[in-house]
């Protein structure tokens, strides 16, 4: 299969292609284009609390982000793209020094421990006109950012992660389809767009994802949710996820939400490969949740157990739900912390948390969460039972009421704790990490 290559100039032999238009349309396309980014610094520690303490992780570091794009031509095709800066404000000697390889810095800065320039995006998009009420619809091919399926983006580090391919949805009546085919990534850490890999580095052609949901609005202010979303890797992996999500009110304007998740991931080619005690053929998980909205307070519980299994002797299997090595796949169940998914073979994980909004008592913007996580079930190399478990404490505000619009702090502390034969068996140590963003995000 040939290699897609978007570029500026096949944007402009799609407008070149175009019949003429009135004068109206062309305003349009010039009055409705927006520049928009954001200006963020972010701040990583990640220190192994087991075996070796020096054995650290993390960097600080500043980013612009820039993104521009025109109104539609016609009410039908618009571009766009976006470019990114990572400068290295800080870095500890001994990250490099015990990590030599791109986890020194946690993916803040590029596998040279240093900050990195890109065009992280640049597309065209062709949509269905506004004339057809009730329908839209919309195709997008270039360098983007894409979330469709089980496919997804990393935005959580410095500077997003980025696909290249064709990304299309369409919307009606409650209903949503999307589909994408991606022939390139670029990592989060990195410059440019490359071929998505194997942990051989053995090239992977192609990528897909689609998903299929639809709302059903019932009775007395309740709803329910399905979902379906797939990923496939060409000859190495693919993967199935449905989900349920059942909202209705309760007393005194609170409401209750219930949810359950499957996801299946099996083998499907020569590429595929343990990476390290990932799954041997084919791996399974099953969620349960609960949420709980009264007022400023936000009540999570949830259940995950799941099936991974791998022929590595002495090792623990997981669920590895990426399509590359270089890739993000999605794993969105509430059961994955900060620091650890709790997502190992015969895992019973746990979820209990809680989140307060001070808005009611005059902390307007400042949103504090707890969230405690235990995990078992799992057996290391001698048949001996296994746990792991981790806190995690949230932060975020925002600084609207001061006047500030756009400026948001966020704050992320992980402490996470094994067994020592949980340990030996998946190559996974105690961890206390503190990560922390700081960001304004800004219209021209």
């Amino acid at each position: 299969m040939s290699s897609f290559k978007p570029s500026l100039l096949s944007c402009a032999v799609a407008f070149l292609s175009l019949p003429v238009m009135a004068n109206d349309s062309y305003d349009s396309f010039i009055n409705d284009a927006k520049v928009d980014g954001k200006v963020q610094t972010v701040f990583f520690n990640d220190e192994n609390t087991s075996d070796n303490p020096n054995k650290t992780s993390g960097a600080w570091t500043g980013a612009v982000w820039l993104n521009a794009q025109t109104g539609y031509l016609a009410d039908f095709v618009s571009v766009g793209g976006s470019a990114y800066r990572v400068a290295k404000l800080d870095m500890k000697d001994g990250n490099i020094k015990d990590f030599p390889d791109e986890n020194a810095s946690s993916d803040l800065l590029n596998d040279s421990h240093e900050g990195f320039g890109k065009l992280g995006q640049i597309w065209v998009d062709f949509k269905l006109p506004e004339s057809y009420e009730g329908l839209s619809a919309d195709v997008k091919i270039g360098r983007q950012l894409v979330e469709t399926g089980l496919v997804t983006v990393s935005d959580s580090r410095s500077v997003p992660s980025a696909w290249q391919g064709v990304d299309a949805t369409v919307e009606m009546d409650g209903f949503t389809g999307k589909i994408a085919w991606l022939n390139e990534v670029s990592k989060r850490s990195q410059s440019g767009f490359h071929d998505i890999e194997n942990s051989q580095h053995q090239k992977i052609d192609w990528v897909m994802g689609m998903e299929l949901g639809y709302t059903f609005e019932l009775e007395n202010q309740r709803s329910l949710e399905l979902q379906y979303r797939n990923g496939l890797a060409d000859n190495y992996v693919n993967a199935h996820n449905g989900n349920v999500c059942f909202t209705m009110p309760l007393y005194n304007n609170s409401e209750l939400t219930l949810g359950g998740m499957y996801f299946y991931a099996k083998q499907d080619g020569d590429l595929w490969n343990l990476k390290g005690s990932a799954f041997e053929n084919k791996a399974e998980a099953g969620n349960l949740n609960a949420t709980v909205n009264n007022g400023p307070w936000t009540i999570n519980a949830a259940f995950t157990y799941t099936k991974a299994d791998t022929k590595n002797p002495g090792t623990i299997g997981y669920y590895d739900y990426d399509f590359g090595s270089n890739t993000n796949g999605v794993w969105d169940v509430p059961t994955a912390a900060n620091v650890s998914d709790f997502n190992f073979h015969k895992e019973k994980a746990w979820l209990i948390g809680a989140e307060y909004d001070f808005s009611d008592i005059g902390l307007e913007g400042l949103i504090l969460g707890y969230n405690f996580f235990y995990g078992s079930g799992m057996k290391d190399k001698n048949g001996s039972d296994v746990a792991e478990s981790e806190h995690d404490i949230n932060i975020k505000y925002n600084f609207g009421q001061w006047g500030m619009d756009g400026l948001q702090f966020k704050l992320e502390y992980g402490y996470y704790q094994n067994d020592t034969g949980f340990r030996e068996a998946t190559k996974q140590d105690e961890a206390e990490n503190l990560r922390a963003w700081l960001s304004y995000s800004f219209t021209i």
